[in-house]
This record gives structure tokens, C-alpha cells and sequence, in this order.
């Protein structure tokens, strides 16, 4: 008989019992701070606005396409330009139109840093709205045979 041990136990196995008590602790806090949380997040700020006799702002942009062919000719609006060239040529075309958005057409053949020249005089002209034109991919079709005639 063995002083101070109220069962034997066979072997020393670690115990296989997982204690969830922390982690339902924890879930039952952050469900009170969303529970708090969520109506401060869904109010808004409501305010009487003065009104103004503006004219209304433009609802599209005047669209300048600007083209870089595998050739490395560019193009502004179908005219031949130099990059040297494209600075002035935007500025002015700009000054002309109150909101101009350059849409920059690119040959995939075209090497970056041509690329990047011409987006930097395109920065110099001071036109900050650039987009950059892609062409969709075409959607595949899966082949499909007949099936097998008997």
C-alpha cells in the first residue's frame, strides 16, 4: 500500500482532454464587443448642406488616347508624334478640355522602357488621370468530340 496515492495508475499516458474554457471566454468577449460595436458603426453623420447656384461638374471625362505601336511610332489622336514632341501636345490638348483622361494603348512587343518614357511626358503635361487600355482575352472553347458511334 502506497502512502499518499488514492488510485494507481498503469502508466504516465499523456492527458487526451482538451480545455475549451479559455476559448469560450474569449468568444463570449469579442461577441459582447461586436454586440456594442455594431450599431456605432452603422450611424451616420447627418448635416444640412448650404446650396451653391454651380454649374454641375461633367459627367465623362474628354477621353485622349495616346498609342505606342510595335514600331515604336506614337500616336496622339491618330497623329504621328515624337516623345520629345508629346509634353506640348497634351498640355495644349488639356488646356482645351476642362477634364481630359489619357488613355494610353501599349504593343505588348513594346520594351518598358519605351513605355516608360512616354508615361513620363505624359507626367510633364500635368494630366494625372491614365489609363492603361487592355484587350480582353477571347473566351475559350473546350473542344468536344462526338461521342463514339457503335
Amino acid at each position: 500500500m502506497a502512502f499518499g496515492e488514492f488510485e494507481k495508475r498503469q502508466s504516465h499516458a499523456p492527458m487526451g482532454d482538451i480545455n475549451v474554457t479559455p476559448l469560450v471566454d474569449v468568444m463570449l468577449v469579442l461577441l459582447v464587443i461586436f454586440i456594442i460595436a455594431a450599431p456605432l458603426m452603422t450611424s451616420g453623420l447627418h448635416m444640412e448642406l448650404p446650396q451653391a447656384d454651380a454649374p454641375p461638374a461633367p459627367a465623362k471625362p474628354v477621353l485622349l488616347e495616346v498609342a505606342l505601336d510595335s514600331t515604336g511610332q506614337l500616336r496622339v489622336d491618330g497623329q504621328a508624334l515624337s516623345v520629345s514632341q508629346l509634353a506640348a501636345a497634351l498640355s495644349l490638348r488639356a488646356a482645351a478640355a476642362q477634364t481630359t483622361e489619357v488613355q494610353l494603348k501599349v504593343d505588348k512587343s513594346v520594351p518598358y522602357g519605351s513605355v516608360a518614357e512616354v508615361l513620363a511626358e505624359i507626367q510633364k503635361s500635368e494630366l494625372h488621370s491614365v489609363s492603361l487600355a487592355v484587350q480582353s482575352a477571347a473566351p475559350k472553347i473546350q473542344p468536344t468530340s462526338p461521342p463514339p458511334r457503335n
